[in-house]
């Protein structure tokens, strides 16, 4: 009776989750053949791997990964060797089971694993483990009693991760980098008089007896009267050096006055937009669409090769709501740093109390890791711009002028990796 699961995985760029996969099965005492040593060229595939899954093998699982969709492209790899040997396998029914083990496109899956219905541990390894271990005690795979030397074989297995991971890899930040305007202006107003500085519909800030903004005097003045104005470049701000504007106006810390002008710009354009903002304890504000049946669709993030992912979503007892806030910076270059966060409220829309709040976090959040974040992030992101097919947030800084923010952030390239689970 054949008894034995063999792992098929790319050697050695999916070692880690194999060898995860395999103790975690072997652990619960199934049969497990999984090989992570490296092996030179020409000698991975031999009779003892063939003679495993012909003689041997009830199911042949497929970790399927990018790596392992190259290597199954390449002549007289491995994984092609054992994909064909397998396909070879006619007595048993489904004997090949997919591992979808990150966002691989299921048109892209080798020929004789494409087709077949998979089980994904891209999102989550602990939900994906769930599904493979009903899916084999629904099939009645055979097990054995618990392995009593599991913990010596996953240590065994680790010695393999002593060395880090060469291999050029991308990490994403959470700077969205900003295309500055080229100028700044500094007004004097004749008087300086609230009422009619509400009239204003294009963001600035106030020092001493002065107006700040991106906004140039054509259009400014169609909405105050103007005594005196100065045009700076932009670039100008970017020191701690006080700078003298006029014989009547010094500006102190321009670089913290340009980060002030560029936060009150993005903080007016959430609010014009219809985000609601919750102040946490620390008097921090943090943003989020309000509720509605529109607002809680799944944003498609295809255009930047992505999923699909909710910015919000309801129980019977909450609902949540994913939010950011933000703050520029100017090194090393400008942009918007933007931290995201989780908010919850009933279902008519009180806020909960801070504690329930932190403690429904841990929970939903607990099996978020950093790609969930990351594309939720992105998808708020998009949808705040108006899904801009440019990949550019246009902000309004006067009647035909935009502060622009790209909609990716800054990544970052490394020459090692890691493992993720």
């Amino acid at each position: 009776m054949k008894e034995l699961i063999f792992i098929s995985h790319a050697n050695p760029e999916d070692n880690y989750f194999a060898t995860w996969l395999a103790s975690k099965l072997n652990f619960l005492g199934y049969e497990v053949w999984v090989d992570v040593n490296s092996v030179n060229p020409g000698q991975y595939f031999n009779n003892d791997f063939e003679k495993a899954i012909r003689d041997h093998a009830v199911k042949f699982l497929a970790i399927v990964s990018k790596d392992y969709i190259r290597k199954a492209s390449t002549n007289d790899t491995g994984v092609m060797n054992e994909i064909l040997v397998a396909r070879g396998i006619k007595d048993l029914d489904e004997f090949i089971i997919p591992i979808k083990l990150d966002d691989s496109n299921y048109k892209d899956f080798p020929t004789g694993i494409i087709g077949r219905s998979a089980i994904s541990f891209c999102e989550n390894w602990g939900v994906g483990l769930k599904e493979l271990l009903k899916y084999l005690e629904d099939k009645k795979i055979p097990k054995k009693e618990v392995h009593p030397n599991v913990l010596k074989f996953w240590q065994e297995a680790q010695k393999m991760k002593i060395e880090p991971l060469l291999k050029e890899e991308k990490y994403y930040t959470n700077w969205f980098e900003i295309s500055l305007p080229r100028h700044v202006y500094i007004y004097k107003p004749n008087i300086l008089n609230s009422i009619d500085l509400y009239s204003i519909p294009y963001t600035f800030i106030l020092e001493s007896d002065r107006i700040i903004s991106f906004c140039e005097e054509e259009v400014l003045k169609n909405y105050i009267q103007i005594e005196t104005s100065a045009s700076l470049e932009t670039a100008t701000l970017f020191q701690t050096d006080p700078l003298l504007v006029d014989p009547e106006f010094q500006l102190n810390d321009p670089n913290r006055k340009l980060v002030k002008l560029l936060n009150k710009t993005f903080t007016g354009f959430l609010f014009k937009n219809g985000l609601k903002c919750y102040q946490q304890a620390n008097k921090k504000k943090i943003f989020h669409f309000p509720y509605s049946p529109y607002n809680q669709k799944m944003i498609n993030l295809s255009q930047f090769q992505k999923g699909r992912r909710a910015i919000m979503g309801t129980t019977s007892d909450f609902t949540w709501y994913f939010s950011i806030s933000h703050f520029a910076s100017l090194s090393p270059l400008p942009c918007f740093k933007i931290f995201y966060h989780i908010v919850f409220s009933d279902n008519h829309g009180t806020y909960l109390e801070p504690a329930e709040q932190h403690e429904l976090r841990r929970s939903l959040a607990s099996n978020w890791f950093n790609r969930k974040w990351f594309e939720t992030l992105l998808a708020m992101i998009f949808k705040i711009s108006g899904y801009d097919k440019d990949g550019v947030l246009k902000i309004p800084i006067s009647y035909d002028k935009f502060l622009e923010v790209n909609l990716l952030p800054i990544d970052l390239i490394s020459e090692y990796g890691y493992h993720e689970p």
